[in-house]
């Protein structure tokens, strides 16, 4: 019980960290965005509409819940670099083109992206997670193709960049949140008996 008293007392710390919510400095939802929208370590919500250029540099901060149909000057998002230090999430929407930069992360759980190119070294860490049905993942020639979640389809071209790491090698595949916390359990029990 003493070894379990320190990770009790930082328990209600994790708590508020992880339910804070966040503001954000920015939100695309009605109304399409034209030319370049540049973030420089700001924050961007998108519920809806689109942009036909987002680029992030710095520690900026990306949420995509949403966009209107893929269509240039219309909807959905046509281009989104993520630069730097900077972190997405895209839960749903529509993505012509991603680029991913220097030690910048993306997390992808939804929608459709139709090209993702790495300009990263994935030597050590893996910059781009895909939470989907890792049973249905398939990698034919450049062209991803598997499953989300929900049931719907993903195919995403992967364009590898010259003198960096193949996209895909840059692929974190992982389960279902829950299938996670599973296995996290299993391994606490594991040491527990030892």
């Amino acid at each position: 019980m003493k070894r379990l008293l320190p990770y009790l007392l930082l328990f209600p710390v994790f708590v508020t960290i992880s339910f804070g919510e966040i503001v954000f400095d920015y939100t695309i939802s009605d109304t399409y965005e034209f030319g370049i929208f540049s973030l420089n370590s700001e924050s961007l919500l998108v519920t809806g509409a689109g942009a036909y250029d987002i680029e992030a540099r710095g520690e900026s901060y990306i949420e995509v819940q949403d966009t209107a149909p893929l269509q240039e000057n219309i909807g959905g998002i046509y281009s989104l670099d993520l630069d730097d230090f900077s972190i997405m999430n895209f839960y749903d929407g529509e993505m012509g083109s991603f680029r991913i930069i220097d030690d910048a992360t993306a997390t992808f759980s939804g929608g459709r992206i139709d090209y993702i190119s790495s300009y990263q070294d994935s030597d050590i860490t893996k910059h781009i997670t895909f939470v989907a049905d890792v049973d249905s993942i398939d990698l034919t020639g450049n062209l991803l193709t598997g499953n989300w979640l929900d049931g719907s389809g993903f195919s995403v071209t992967l364009l590898d960049q010259t003198g960096y790491d193949p996209v895909y090698s840059n692929i974190n595949f992982v389960p279902e949140p829950a299938t996670l916390a599973l296995f996290g359990l299993g391994g606490l029990l594991l040491r527990k008996k030892r």
